[in-house]
């Protein structure tokens, strides 16, 4: 046996395994053993036990009958471990050791409290996915009211309050970007998704605009509504987001309630639009302020469905406006990693170029008209009902700043509204898949409902009657029927095992 303190010709000490001392170090092993080893028999083994708990102990020995003294060598084994003898011919040498599939989910141990989300995200604790759905359903209430509190006062300027609510947002997100040291351009790799972001908004607030300018609230608002159902089929597609029987069936709950309450011309030919579909029309992914819509009444000979022809360019822009809201959710998405203040840099900076220009086409539409100061009079509410506007007094108001407190007011809390909106939508959306987010903001029909009840008194734009009352009775059913789908949402993780059921 060859010992460890001879030389050999070249000079340098060999050391063999029963005299010197051995350090290895793999990922999180380490082995620690005596300097110098006592040995009386002829020669020494080693045996290795890998116990089947968290933490390995791995033990060397003598197995001679004649052990005084023996080593113990103790390390912790998290996936591999290598041994070597070169000292040992009856042994071969052992190269690595295959971690079983009890080590493999030594660093999943204590993760009892925490999902792995169904498009692959990162482990995300179930108090932290409530909480995002809390913060949704505030924004989706928040939305129903900055559209409320904007119908009672309809002729601030849409433009100017657009403009006013995206300085404001950008004046927000300033402390934000430094406190964060935040670039404002965003990281590399993300930058072009950010910027697309600001463009998407700003080309989805011209979609509202000719689509709610230009066709009637009852069939702009279905149309605008099939936003979560579009976003839920892309986020299924680029997400893998899962969507089974469940989901459909919940998807096909929210439609219904959509239908009765937006009540779309080819189903209720024969009904007007009253204040709550003007509302519904106006709500959108950020709560911009959208009260673009300028009622004319129908002639009373003429039947209402004929009564004012759809514009096609409005029809093509309403079909559009879904799919770039969509759009803006599943880019939002897959910039999770990024600050929530830069998206709200990016938001704030393409709605203030749609508002700019809308400030400036109006004053070109307005420049060779005189502006009086009768059309700046804000007409008598009991005298006039929302499809009994003036037309030409909300044409001539659309370019000028606020005046009095009240205006002042009002418009302030619909821009901290909005931006209260954005940044939850934008943070809960690290959270909660897209699809899944827009059917618990669906919520916001349900609100609607309630404030339009609390301020209009649920009264239609129909003759008092039997038909006066089922359309109430509609409305209240479509409530129900968008509540149940948001609860049924809400609870989808405590139905649905996609590991056993994948279909469901």
């Amino acid at each position: 046996m060859a010992r460890a303190d001879s030389v050999p010709r070249g000079g340098r000490k060999q050391s063999s395994l029963s005299s010197a001392s051995f350090r290895s170090a793999t990922s999180n092993v380490s082995f620690r053993s005596c300097k110098s080893i006592k040995s009386f028999g002829s020669r020494a083994s080693f045996k290795s036990v890998i116990s089947r708990d968290n933490i390995s102990s791995y033990f060397s020995c003598q197995d001679n009958a004649s052990v005084r003294t023996g080593t113990v060598n103790e390390g912790y084994q998290d996936n591999l471990s290598f041994y070597s003898f070169n000292d040992i011919p009856s042994l071969a040498p052992v190269n690595a050791v295959v971690p079983i599939q009890r080590q493999r989910s030594v660093s999943n141990a204590n993760n009892g409290d925490k999902e792995v989300g169904k498009d692959g995200d990162e482990d995300v604790p179930r108090t932290h996915k409530y909480l995002a759905y809390l913060a949704v359903i505030v924004a989706a209430s928040a939305v129903a009211g900055s559209t409320t509190v904007t119908s009672l006062v309809p002729f601030i300027a849409p433009s100017v309050l657009l403009v006013y609510r995206s300085l404001l947002q950008l004046v927000t997100s300033f402390p934000l970007l430094l406190g964060t040291r935040s670039n404002c351009l965003g990281p590399p790799g993300y930058r072009w998704r950010l910027y697309l972001t600001g463009l998407l908004t700003g080309f989805l607030l011209l979609a509202l605009y000719l689509a709610i300018s230009s066709l009637p609230p009852r069939i702009v608002a279905p149309i605008l509504m099939t936003t979560p159902v579009l976003t839920m089929l892309l986020s299924c597609v680029v997400f893998g987001e899962h969507t089974g029987l469940y989901r459909m069936l919940t998807t096909s709950l929210f439609l219904a309630g959509v239908v009765l309450l937006t009540r779309p011309p080819p189903l209720f030919p024969n009904d007007a639009s009253d204040q709550l579909q003007v509302d519904l029309a106006q709500y959108n992914l950020y709560a911009f302020p959208t009260h673009f819509y300028q009622p004319t009444p129908p002639s009373p000979a003429t039947p209402l469905p004929l009564a004012q022809p759809v514009d096609t360019l409005g029809l093509v822009a309403a079909l559009v406006a879904p799919f770039l809201a969509a759009f803006i959710v599943i880019l939002t998405r897959q910039c999770r990693e990024v600050h929530f203040s830069v998206l709200l840099f990016w938001s704030a900076l393409g709605s203030l170029l749609v508002g700019c220009i809308g400030l400036y086409t109006l004053r070109q539409e307005e420049d060779g008209q005189e502006r009086s100061r009768d059309a700046r009079e804000i007409p008598d509410p009991a005298s006039t009902g929302p499809d009994m506007v003036n037309p030409t007094n909300i044409h001539s108001l659309s370019n000028r700043m606020f005046e009095g407190p009240t205006e002042w007011l009002v418009a302030t809390l619909v821009a901290i509204l909005g931006i209260f909106v954005n940044v939850a939508i934008t943070k809960a959306l690290q959270i909660v898949p897209p699809g899944k987010l827009l059917l618990l903001k669906s919520s916001e029909l349900v609100a609607g409902y309630v404030l339009h009840l609390c301020v209009w008194g649920g009264a239609t734009s129909v003759s008092a009657g039997v038909l006066g009352q089922s359309l109430q009775w509609l409305d209240l059913g479509g409530a129900v029927c968008v509540g149940l789908a948001v609860v049924f949402t809400g609870v989808e993780d405590l139905i649905v095992d996609t590991k056993r059921w994948r279909w469901f």
